[in-house]
């Protein structure tokens, strides 16, 4: 997943930046099976059998310190980007089992994590067996709960040497990351689930192509050139690049090589295991007549789909926001209001629950493929509004795959608030509270929406 701004950005556009006790909600009846039911009109929608229900997460935002990795360095030096550290983040490297338990709580079949590229190849060449161990003994953990592993290789921060030798600028980096996937898929596949290649690559290009984000990109890349300039002399490099690099446009042909070579690599471990990449995909609808909005998509997303559509067995869909553009011709209808939102307030009136629907229905009509929503959710801390949003998303998914849309399932973006990249831990989007004293997870109202849901797979 990108921080989000004032402006009301997505959260990784940068990233590159309760009253009711949730365990008496788990139960039929009561105000939340009230709200799912506002939310269908009052019918009953069954979702397909074997639908996966489950909710993702990033290494170096739950695990805590991922020493080895690019990010960790940038978070410690000056100019400083990120607004604080991640340091122990949500412990989970160490709390595996209590994370098992909070997805058993919540009825979810399914787990989206990503293993850490920095742990298993800490520098150039060597794998370390005690992180794979780690890792192996994570996914038959999850296994043995009934829940699907769901692993992306690379989810934003890489190794530190990779970062010193040129980042995603580096012609050299697809063979680089091929070969670390091919190390972890021959060592871990058997046990996983679906694969997920790259998470995002094209986050830093979703608001370059259109005019708004122009000046907001150009204050922020001034910075990120700053502290990348600062990180290479630090490190006596040519260049040190992160996914937070400026540079995304210079970056995406490596990119779309590291996919396609990473598919092959997996698929050569594994044959069987469905594989794909995951995109960051805005809503971009008409806000008046003849809006070039069409034109926009295509720009923004055109050159992945076709990479998705040659290498990939499903396309992963991360949609959190929807945005009118305009166009010459008369207003069409504003967006529809939303409880516990100020209509003036477009920042949060751009996270509307139509939007997954939308891109969901577009991204299989570009590609022919298989979707899996990979990441989806919502930034607040009034659980109302999740608890709201939820049902109503997921009405709307299910319209797609009325019409014949192929979904393999839901992942809701977070288990767990966690460490949100340039943001850091004041973004929450998850379905559980942590407690960052005791590392206690706590389920919010919301997550016994989602479990009410999943169990039933209907809502």
């Amino acid at each position: 997943m990108m921080t989000g701004d004032e402006k009301g950005f997505n959260r990784r556009m940068v990233l590159a930046t309760g009253a009711m006790g949730a365990a008496s909600l788990l139960t039929a009846g009561g105000p939340l099976s009230a709200a799912a039911s506002a939310a269908t009109g009052g019918k009953h929608l069954v979702f397909p059998k074997g639908f996966r229900w489950g909710a993702s997460t990033a290494g170096h935002q739950v695990e805590g310190n991922n020493v080895n990795s690019d990010l960790w360095f940038m978070e410690n030096i000056q100019p400083q980007t990120f607004t604080e550290r991640s340091g122990d983040a949500c412990d989970s490297y160490h709390r595996m089992e209590e994370d098992v338990a909070l997805l058993k709580q919540l009825g979810l079949n399914a787990y989206r994590f990503s293993i850490e590229w920095s742990r298993i190849e800490p520098s150039r060449g060597h794998f370390s067996l005690a992180e794979i161990d780690h890792y192996r003994r994570f996914i038959d953990m999850l296994r043995k709960a009934g829940i699907d592993p769901v692993v992306t290789f690379y989810h934003v921060s890489a190794p530190r040497w990779f970062a010193e030798a040129g980042g995603w600028l580096n012609p050299e980096s697809p063979e680089l990351f091929a070969n670390y996937c091919d190390k972890a898929a021959r060592a871990l596949s058997s046990g996983m689930a679906y694969a997920c290649t790259i998470n995002e690559p094209q986050v830093g290009l979703t608001y370059r192509t259109f005019a708004s984000g122009g000046e907001y990109f150009k204050k922020q890349d001034e910075i990120q050139a700053r502290a990348h300039a600062a990180a290479a002399k630090l490190t006596s490099s040519e260049r040190f690049v992160t996914m937070n690099h400026p540079d995304i446009v210079g970056m995406t042909p490596q990119l779309i090589k590291a996919h396609e070579k990473a598919y092959a690599a997996i698929k050569a471990a594994r044959s069987n295991l469905p594989t794909g990449v995951t995109l960051n995909l805005v809503d971009f609808e008409p806000g008046n007549e003849g809006s070039p909005y069409q034109a926009l998509r295509e720009k923004a997303y055109g050159e992945w789909l076709a990479c998705a559509k040659r290498a990939g067995d499903f396309v992963g869909v991360q949609t959190y926001r929807q945005i009118q553009i305009p166009g010459p011709g008369a207003k069409l209808p504003a967006q529809p209001a939303m409880p516990y939102v100020d209509a003036g307030h477009m920042e949060e009136m751009i996270k509307q629950p139509t939007a997954l629907r939308n891109m969901v229905e577009y991204v299989h009509e570009q590609t022919g493929k298989p979707i899996f929503v990979t990441e989806n959710g919502l930034e607040t801390e009034d659980d109302r509004r999740r608890a709201w949003y939820i049902p109503q998303v997921l009405t709307h998914l299910h319209e797609a795959i009325e019409k014949g849309v192929p979904v393999i399932g839901y992942m809701h973006w977070s288990l767990m608030d966690n460490f949100e990249w340039l943001a850091g831990f004041k973004m929450k989007f998850g379905l559980a509270s942590v407690d960052h004293q005791s590392f206690k997870r706590t389920p919010k109202p919301s997550s016994a929406v989602l479990a009410r849901i999943a169990r039933a797979n209907a809502i």
